[in-house]
């Protein structure tokens, strides 16, 4: 397990910050945008204005209606005009200028990485004006095969090197994954690693056994997932998975918390409605679910499963989330990915893209759930988002030390 090392002789303690800092973080999307990038740099944005430090996020203007300039639980969220979309990226032909303007008033550039091919333009423009640089990357880049997808591929890890290179410190989500990633592998001497902040509410039994009752679900061994429906997060794995499971547990339904008739940039719900209709009577999608909502979603199902199927995840906290709320998980056995179950114990690992495989794990602790659900390691002690808030404090002032 990865945690921030002990200060250096003179320098502050973990989480005692040198001073209120200024810190400038850059990212595609922000919210009212959800991915695990955007809900991991809401945790540590509004982490650190608790704690007193001014943190500003740049990002793209992607819907029409939001503002320019707001403040977002004590975030200010700076959006920059978008020209086009490109799958998934957004062009924003005057990011570099707001950047410019913004970095004069800050101490520190915090880049988010992966992006559209501005990572080194970003990294660069804040070397050259004396800021110090932390990357921290959430994920390697992997498209679809193709050629087109693999010159796209080539130029953004090419472009994403370039960053790496000017990065004063690059964190990961953990050292499993660091160990695999084709970027971070680059950079081990400039690589830190610590786990992302989990923060999930408390779980309310009468509140999740009435969702149960509403759902018309009384009865039924619910399987959840927690995410968007994209092509890497593998739901159409759990799809196929499904008959295969319930002829060992007759009554598994699967519930799908999370966008899946729009996300952006994909159209991978309508590539799975085949899978969707042959199980028609055995699945609920709710769509997006409010976060306060969330605790309860994890305690209503038996165990929750997201199969992603490649390096563009690296953690899944879903995961960590569900464990937080009691309820055990079936993940796949990937990099970073299988580090929570792992640390505690309370899940199953399958290989990625294996139906049978998730089947029968997912299987195995419906029917023993009592031999998940008294981990090894109790995951409020493992999953604490102070401890990743600690270590970002702590990497801000070394930077800053260090800076001319």
């Amino acid at each position: 397990m990865t945690h921030p090392v002990a200060p250096l002789p003179g320098q502050p303690a973990a989480g005692q910050a040198a001073g209120p800092l200024r810190i400038l973080m850059f990212m595609g999307y922000y919210l009212p945008y959800v991915s695990g990038m955007t809900i991991y740099a809401q945790r540590l944005a509004e982490g650190l204005v608790r704690r007193g430090h001014r943190v500003t996020i740049l990002c793209a203007h992607h819907q029409r209606d939001l503002p320019l300039d707001e403040t977002i639980n004590g975030v200010r969220v700076v959006r920059s005009r978008v020209l086009f979309r490109f799958r998934k990226g957004a062009v924003m032909p005057l990011f570099w200028a707001d950047l410019r303007r913004l970095l004069q008033t800050h101490d520190v550039f915090h880049r988010h990485v992966p992006g559209l091919l501005d990572a080194y333009i970003s990294t660069r423009l804040a070397k050259g004006m004396g800021k110090p640089v932390l990357i921290t990357h959430h994920c390697d880049i992997f498209l679809p095969f193709g050629l087109l997808n693999d010159a796209i591929e080539a130029a953004m890890h090419t472009e994403l090197r370039y960053a790496g290179a000017l990065a004063d410190r690059i964190i990961t989500y953990s050292e499993d994954y660091a160990a695999y990633s084709r970027f971070l592998s680059l950079y081990r001497h400039k690589v830190e690693a610590v786990y992302p902040p989990i923060a999930i509410g408390r779980p309310d039994d009468q509140r999740a056994q009435a969702w149960r009752e509403r759902l018309g679900l009384t009865g039924k061994k619910l399987v959840g997932y927690s995410g968007r429906f994209s092509a890497d997060k593998g739901g159409d794995v759990l799809l196929r998975a499904l008959p295969l499971l319930r002829r060992r547990v007759p009554e598994a339904h699967l519930i799908f918390a999370g966008e899946f008739e729009h996300v952006l940039g994909e159209t991978f719900y309508e590539t799975c409605l085949p899978l969707v209709d042959r199980e028609r009577g055995h699945v609920t999608f709710l769509g997006n679910v409010p976060m306060s909502e969330m605790p309860h979603f994890y305690r209503m199902c038996d165990v929750t499963s997201v199969p992603s199927t490649n390096s563009t995840e690296s953690w899944g906290m879903w995961q960590s989330e569900s464990m937080l709320c009691g309820t055990p998980v079936v993940t796949t056995d990937l990099p970073g990915v299988r580090e929570s179950v792992r640390v505690t114990g309370m899940g199953e690992l399958v290989r990625p893209h294996d139906e049978a495989a998730l089947a029968e794990a997912l299987a195995t602790v419906i029917q023993h759930r009592e031999r998940y659900t008294h981990p090894k390691r109790d995951p409020h002690e493992v999953f604490q988002a102070e401890r990743t808030l600690d270590a970002y404090e702590r990497w801000y002032n070394e930077l800053l030390r260090k800076a001319p």
